[in-house]
């Protein structure tokens, strides 16, 4: 089954109008922006895009389907499979069981599962790097400042804001004096994951460092099988991690206004359903996980980390007869950055 998905998912980019440029010299990588500096390009003769090899493989591909479907059925399976827009419905199918569990247990302990996702992602990091070496352009300008620096902001606010996620795991714990403890080693196996991925995915990727996808899995070509099996685990992970996310958004909506983590199943039916269209609306229309990322992060840390604070910060000072002008000024000036953060979202559309 995994095979015949990898075969649908590889016919599929391959048939898509997308600029996509496959390296001669790293054939297992890709680089789907139209527009490339040649003084960057890793080039062997005439650079050696779309090999004969890689158009074997569509060849192939192409057969395979064939001969699973017929002919006179691809075009039609092309329809009904469709990555934006009908296997986000399909996801619904497994994933919405998944996520009407009454127990916490279930979600924590199931969402410790993708460990093993996170482990193999990084193995696969660590190999491919070895494999390339080292690609740095010490001559290389890097610019300290750009225009497009919110999505940066934005998406460190999202990192600051699901910290609120937090007390909703840690409430069940069975030892709760070791609640320190053990969120120090989540902190940091957590940095040490994204800084070794971040930094040494950057340093060794052979293509230039525009070519990278928030998503550094659709810069390798599917005929790459370590790839291909990171897309498996990487699913499997969201598999475990979106039940987990969906049971912490349960917890603070269904206690702020019903006073309960699980008022009844009605109730937890609906909340799930309204969560799902919204996430089949961004699949659909918008199935750009940076972007997503960074307007999030923007609204929910506008919201959590911006306003919230400061506002309770300020009516508890006044409550006690403390409140000063200054004071108050100084916790607006915070509250404005956060609404500047956001609307700093829109005005870099499409730049980054």
């Amino acid at each position: 089954m995994f095979w015949f998905a990898f075969v649908v998912k590889a016919h599929n980019e391959f048939n898509s109008t997308e600029p996509v440029k496959i390296n001669g010299s790293y054939p297992d990588v890709l680089c789907t922006q139209p527009v490339i500096p040649k003084n960057e390009l890793h080039r062997k003769t005439d650079d050696n895009f779309n090999s004969a090899e890689d158009r074997d493989l569509i060849d192939m591909l192409h057969r395979s389907l064939d001969i699973v479907l017929g002919s006179s059925s691809r075009e039609m399976f092309n329809k009904i499979w469709s990555q934006t827009l009908t296997v986000p419905f399909f996801l619904i199918i497994v994933l919405f069981p998944l996520i009407n569990f009454k127990s916490p247990t279930f979600f924590t302990k199931f969402n410790a599962l993708g460990t093993v996702s996170v482990l193999y992602i990084l193995t696969f990091i660590l190999v491919k790097g070895i494999k390339w070496g080292i690609h740095m352009d010490t001559s290389l300008k890097i610019p300290e400042f750009q225009k497009t620096f919110p999505a940066l902001t934005g998406t460190l606010a999202l990192a600051y804001f699901i910290h609120n996620c937090i007390l909703s795991i840690v409430r069940n714990q069975r030892h709760p004096e070791n609640n320190g403890r053990d969120l120090s080693i989540a902190y940091v196996l957590v940095t040490a994951t994204y800084v070794f991925v971040g930094i040494f995915f950057y340093i060794c990727f052979p293509l230039p460092k525009n070519c990278i996808e928030d998503n550094l899995l659709n810069n390798f070509v599917n005929s790459d099988i370590m790839a291909f099996v990171a897309r498996i685990f990487l699913f499997f992970q969201m598999v475990t991690v979106f039940p987990l996310l969906l049971f912490i958004l349960r917890i603070q909506v269904l206690s702020l206004f019903f006073h309960s983590v699980y008022p009844s199943l009605k109730h937890v039916l609906v909340l799930n359903a309204i969560l799902i269209v919204v996430c089949l609306v961004f699949a659909t229309q918008l199935p750009q996980i940076g972007t997503i990322i960074r307007f999030s992060g923007a609204l929910c840390g506008l919201v959590y980390v911006f306003t919230l604070p400061c506002v309770v910060y300020l009516l508890a000072l006044r409550r006690h007869s403390s409140l000063t002008w200054p004071i108050v000024a100084i916790h607006v000036v915070v509250i404005v950055l956060g609404l500047l953060n956001f609307i700093a979202q829109f005005l870099i559309l499409g730049q980054t």
